[in-house]
């Protein structure tokens, strides 16, 4: 009997080996996940991310209740106590080291666009010390899609403020030297005559 095409093994189909090992690394910023910050939580697309890029992804949605797959932009919406609250990959979380199959409660204020360890698990107080108790996950989005900073900046400080590289920098310096050197000499010849 001859096999049938839809039944053979497809390297690009996830899931489909159930044997294989599942990424270790939130697909989104290639940090390896932990049991803190990194937890590894899943979408109900089935798609796992960091904690941390989900919620970087929260504070700048203008929909706070709901996360937007990376992968394949489907919604799943956040439980009621909130974004640490969805689940954990449990396979992703077996295959770490035995001390981090445990997870930190963290809390998650999205108007000050922090994670917070609200306690450790009692099996790891050594953990627990070794660890930053917050992280920083970026401002929130205001209600017009713009971040909310208590106040009102202009574009000038705003691209003032923006790192530039060296040769950007060098670029710009130069051209506004030899359009400097062109107004002088346009109103010295000017003047002159």
């Amino acid at each position: 009997m001859e096999p049938n095409p839809n039944d053979l093994w497809d390297p690009y189909k996830p899931g489909v080996d159930e044997d294989e090992t599942p990424e270790l690394e939130c697909a989104i910023c290639f940090s390896q996940f932990n049991n803190v910050f990194n937890t590894p939580k899943v979408l109900q697309c089935k798609h796992t991310f960091c904690l941390e890029c989900l919620a970087r992804m929260n504070v700048k949605s203008t929909n706070p209740d709901t996360i937007q797959c990376a992968l394949c932009r489907a919604y799943t919406p956040l439980p009621v106590l909130g974004l640490p609250k969805l689940a954990n990959d449990s396979t992703v979380l077996s295959y770490l080291p035995a001390t981090m199959q445990q997870v930190y409660s963290i809390r998650f204020n999205r108007n000050k666009g922090k994670l917070q360890v609200k306690r450790a698990p009692s099996s790891a107080p050594t953990i627990a010390q070794s660890i930053s108790q917050s992280l920083d996950v970026g401002s929130p989005v205001g209600a017009q899609g713009q971040a909310t900073r208590g106040r009102e900046r202009s574009l000038l400080i705003t691209i003032l403020q923006t790192p530039f590289c060296k040769a950007c920098f060098m670029s710009i310096v130069a051209i506004l030297t030899v359009t400097a050197t062109i107004v002088i000499i346009f109103y010295t010849s000017r003047n002159s005559t």
